[in-house]
């Protein structure tokens, strides 16, 4: 555990593992707990989680908030870290700083992995559920109570995960509900020349439109869906989730060879 001087505030973050960087961005509120079992990737790679702004244990900061500004608090931790390139891994909204990222530092990226992730809110369920967090950042125990029971797999964690989300500041998590909604990278992506895959559960059907989205714009990515799954893989789909990253994260090492 650990904190490093970020812009203007001070950011949480955990390190763990040798070898190939992996870089986990995480969703509003829920701080880098959510990615707890993938720390055992660290068999393997060097896993790196932290909190972004406003988040668990990183400071708010007085910068107007926008994913860009997220984005470029990565930039300075990868800096500060003195890593070169690094596989990123964003989770749901994480995934569009994750984007944001390496659309501005494509050079710093050795590949790409969204979890259910998208470049763009364009469909209502999707819509409303942004909508939804929004509206309820000021009654935190109703929030935290709804991330954390969609999420937990026990009591145990259930407490865990529960207990981080009620320290996100509201503030920050009104804003980055309100920005991601509103975030388009989608003309953007063809730009991207790095390794990409965009893993969903096979039972968030409102994912799915957004895997065809990435292979008009990104032909080379990769699509997979996680059977008999929804979108909260990193706790209720870890195994499959955790080998998926390893695949794609060990082709990404033996290319390079």
């Amino acid at each position: 555990m650990a904190y490093v001087k970020v812009d203007d505030i001070e950011l949480f973050y955990e390190e763990k593992g040798s070898g190939l960087p992996l870089i986990f961005l995480h969703p509003p509120g829920m701080g880098h707990v959510v990615f707890h079992e993938q720390r055992k990737l660290a068999k393997h790679f060097r896993i790196i989680v932290f909190d972004m702004r406003g988040h668990g244990r990183s400071e708010l900061g007085s910068k107007e908030f926008s994913i860009a500004l997220l984005a470029n608090d990565l930039n300075l931790l990868v800096e500060a870290l003195s890593i070169k390139e690094a596989v990123l891994i964003g989770y749901s909204s994480g995934g569009s700083v994750a984007q944001e990222f390496a659309i501005q530092h494509q050079e710093k990226v050795a590949g790409l992995l969204l979890c259910g992730g998208f470049s763009e809110v364009s469909d209502p369920f999707l819509q409303a559920e942004f909508r939804a967090g929004k509206a309820l950042v000021h009654k935190m125990k109703v929030l935290s109570w709804i991330l954390a029971k969609g999420h937990a797999r026990s009591e145990a964690e259930f407490k865990m995960l529960r207990s981080y989300i009620v320290s996100t500041n509201p503030y920050l998590l009104e804003n980055f509900y309100e920005k991601g909604r509103r975030y388009v990278c989608t003309n953007k992506l063809s730009a991207l020349y790095i390794p990409f895959m965009h893993v969903t559960g096979e039972r968030a059907f409102y994912f799915h439109r957004y895997q065809q989205i990435y292979k008009k714009y990104v032909p080379e990515s990769k699509l997979i869906r996680v059977s008999n799954s929804y979108h909260e893989l990193p706790t209720k789909s870890w195994r499959e989730l955790n080998q998926i990253i390893y695949q794609f994260a060990t082709s990404i090492e033996l290319n390079r060879r």
